[in-house]
């Protein structure tokens, strides 16, 4: 028999945050509660929070997270400050393993598709750590992207993940809350009529 239910099914979130260089990220998921950050870049060097040194290699980051999952109490959320550096640590990982280059010299896209066979394993990780009830919170840096239209005329710039256009989406799919931060800018008119950009303020997209 169907054993069928209805409502919310309360449980961990999955966070993503991307951004420009400076805006917030990492201020920002340190808010959530009781954050343990796993410093992949060094970046959380001037802020009073509980981290775990810089992995030195992909294997080291599971073993982190797996070892986050399976102990009661640790923290209540678990934050990856940023994938796009943990994407460099499986990039030397996958080099390493298939003893090439770098990860264009595989041919034919292969060295891809091996990275996101390495990211999955990273998901399956972080999936554990949420079913032990604690929040997972991942930040990327953001960089601007040339996108055209296949249907229309001309092309113009977006804000994309600063991963590879195969990790990127999956780390999209992966996630329940994708949040986007920069800063807004307006456009002013000077008392010579002329138009010129000013803002500053920091902003958060959730579409």
């Amino acid at each position: 028999m169907l054993n069928i239910s209805t409502g919310v099914i309360p449980r961990a979130q999955k966070v993503v945050i991307y951004g420009s260089e400076g805006v917030g990220k990492t201020t920002l998921a340190a808010s959530f509660p009781n954050p343990l950050i796993i410093d992949t870049e060094g970046g959380t060097a001037h802020m009073d929070v509980r981290r775990v040194d810089k992995p030195q290699s992909w294997d080291e980051l599971i073993a982190i997270v797996g070892e986050v999952a399976a102990t009661k109490g640790i923290c209540k959320t678990l934050v990856i400050d940023t994938a796009d550096w943990a994407e460099q640590l499986a990039v030397a990982h996958v080099c390493a393993k298939y003893k090439q280059n770098s990860i264009e010299s595989f041919g034919y896209g292969k060295g891809y598709t091996y990275l996101s066979e390495e990211f999955s394993r990273l998901f399956s990780a972080l999936d554990k750590v949420v079913a032990a009830g604690i929040h997972v919170v991942v930040t990327a840096h953001a960089k601007m992207r040339k996108f055209e239209l296949p249907d229309e005329m001309g092309a113009y710039d977006r804000w994309e993940m600063k991963l590879s256009k195969q990790v990127a989406p999956l780390l999209k799919e992966w996630c329940d809350i994708l949040l986007f931060l920069n800063y807004q800018t307006d456009t002013v008119t000077t008392e010579s009529k002329s138009q010129k950009a000013q803002g500053g303020k920091r902003v958060m997209y959730t579409s």
